[in-house]
């Protein structure tokens, strides 16, 4: 057994401690500026929150019981497993049967990036079907090209750790022409990655939305409420602004 299939092997066993402990088994992905690593540390916007939840629910568990590995893996995790949870994750309606919901997070805005010196313009969704366009497995933006109808053939999806550095290396090295993303984790993980972000641009925006914590759908509806009902108090005690204007100055 290799160490990927090692390390799912731990994370299946960990949502399954997680449902005989009573506990939620979090997951998420490097997602700046929502959730990262820095220094060892777990941290960002959607962290500080969960984090303010999690007191709020005078629960044991803390932002050190959360497991960070790639988005296709811990989306499909949250997916089958009971008692599991993946965030920071886009609201969408293909996707709304499919988990229980808990938010909003914050706002959350999907778009087309490309090289400035391409010069690509976007009138229509017809006008994708001439470019070769890269997402992440799984990803909000490849979940949305689809749904606008783009064609698959045009897409060409990656996954892993590392598919943000490849994702722009392909844009860099004009193998693709487009990369479908979160625009404010896009351009934060380029500047993580050494990239110079100057030299790209929005040039369409594929949808607004909000970021939510992702529940399996088996999720008791109570926990559900019980979660809710602390992010709602913590956005009307001012935690919650405190912690948005943190990352937004």
């Amino acid at each position: 057994m290799n160490f990927k299939n090692i390390l799912y092997s731990l994370l299946i066993s960990g949502c399954l401690y997680g449902s005989t402990a009573g506990n939620i088994s979090m997951f998420t992905e490097t997602y700046p500026p929502y959730n990262m690593k820095e220094d060892g540390k777990l941290t960002g916007l959607s962290i500080e929150i969960l984090k303010a939840v999690l007191k709020q629910l005078n629960s044991k568990q803390t932002i050190e019981d959360v497991l960070l590995t790639n988005w296709s893996r811990a989306y499909s995790i949250a997916l089958k497993n009971n008692n599991s949870m993946v965030f920071s994750t886009t609201r969408t309606e293909s996707r709304e049967p499919l988990f229980k919901w808990v938010g909003p997070i914050v706002n959350t805005k999907v778009g087309a990036i490309a090289l400035k010196d391409k010069k690509i313009t976007i009138n229509s969704i017809e006008d994708f079907n001439k470019y070769k366009i890269g997402a992440v497995l799984k990803d909000v933006g490849e979940t949305t090209l689809a749904e606008l109808g783009v064609n698959s053939q045009q897409i060409q999806s990656v996954s892993g750790e590392n598919a943000i550095n490849l994702s722009f290396l392909k844009l860099q090295n004009k193998r693709i022409d487009i990369f479908a993303y979160e625009t404010k984790a896009a351009f934060e993980n380029a500047k993580k990655l050494g990239f110079d972000t100057n030299k790209y641009e929005i040039i369409y925006t594929l949808k607004e939305g909000d970021l939510y914590f992702a529940f399996n759908k088996n999720t008791d509806d109570e926990i559900i409420q019980k979660w809710q009902r602390a992010l709602d108090t913590i956005k009307n005690n001012g935690i919650y602004n405190k912690i948005l204007l943190k990352y937004t100055h």
